[in-house]
C-alpha cells in the first residue's frame, strides 16, 4: 500500500498539518479525516483533492459530493448546508464558489434555479417564494432582482400603444392608463418606488 499526503483543508484556505492516509486502489482513490472530524473521500491528486469525491465538514455541517479540482469544489456538484438536507444547491461550482447555472433550495422552501457569480443570484434566473405564490423571472445582479429595461404590457393599435396598458421603467416607476397614439392620454395611475419617492420629496422640499 503506498501513502500520499493531504495538503489542504477542502474548506479553507489555510496550510494544517500535513496528515497521511493509506489507499488500498493504486488510482488516487482513498478516505481522510482531519483533526476536526471533517472527512474526504475520493480522487487525490498531488496531495489534494482532485477529480471526483465527498466531503463533510464538522464545523459547518457542510456536505458536498462533486468534482474538484486542485483542492476546491470545482465543476458540477451538489451540496447541503443543514443537517435537515432542506438548504442544498445543485450545480456549477468554480474555486469553492457557486458560478455558472445551478438550482438552490432554501430551508423555507423557496427555491432559485438560474446563473450564479461568486455565491450571489447574477445574471437570468427564476426565483419561488412558496409561502406567497410568487414567482419572479428575469434579471438579478449581486443577489437582487434588477430590471435592465423599460417595457410594455397592454393594447396596441397599428403597431402603437393605444388603449389600456401599462408601462414599466427600469427604474422602477410603473406608468399604468390610457394610451393614445403611443403617448399617455387620458386617467393615469403613476406608480414609484420608495427610493424615487425620496429623491422626488428632496427635490420638491427646497
Amino acid at each position: 500500500m503506498s501513502q500520499i499526503k493531504l495538503q489542504n483543508h477542502p474548506d479553507s484556505d489555510e496550510q494544517p498539518e500535513d496528515e497521511e492516509f493509506v489507499h488500498n486502489i493504486p488510482m488516487g482513490q482513498g478516505t481522510y479525516t482531519w483533526a476536526d472530524g471533517s472527512t474526504y473521500k475520493g480522487e487525490v491528486y498531488n496531495g489534494i483533492p482532485h477529480g471526483t469525491g465527498t466531503y463533510k465538514c464538522t464545523q459547518n455541517s457542510l456536505f458536498y459530493s462533486g468534482q474538484w479540482h486542485q483542492g476546491k469544489r470545482h465543476g458540477k456538484g451538489t451540496a447541503y448546508y443543514n443537517e435537515e438536507k432542506n438548504s442544498w444547491y445543485k450545480g456549477d461550482w468554480v474555486r469553492n464558489n457557486r458560478e455558472g447555472c445551478g438550482l438552490r433550495c432554501y430551508p423555507s422552501g423557496n427555491t432559485y434555479s438560474g446563473e450564479w457569480k461568486t455565491n450571489q443570484r447574477h445574471g437570468k434566473g427564476t426565483m419561488r417564494w412558496l409561502n406567497l405564490g410568487q414567482k419572479y423571472v428575469g434579471a438579478w445582479q449581486d443577489g437582487v432582482q434588477y430590471s435592465q429595461s423599460n417595457r410594455y404590457t397592454g393594447e396596441f393599435a397599428q403597431g402603437q400603444r393605444h388603449g389600456w396598458g401599462t408601462f414599466y421603467y427600469a427604474g422602477g416607476a410603473i406608468y399604468e392608463g390610457e394610451w393614445k397614439n403611443n403617448k399617455k392620454h387620458g386617467q393615469v395611475c403613476f406608480t414609484v418606488s420608495w427610493k424615487k419617492f425620496r429623491e422626488i420629496h428632496s427635490m420638491l422640499s427646497y
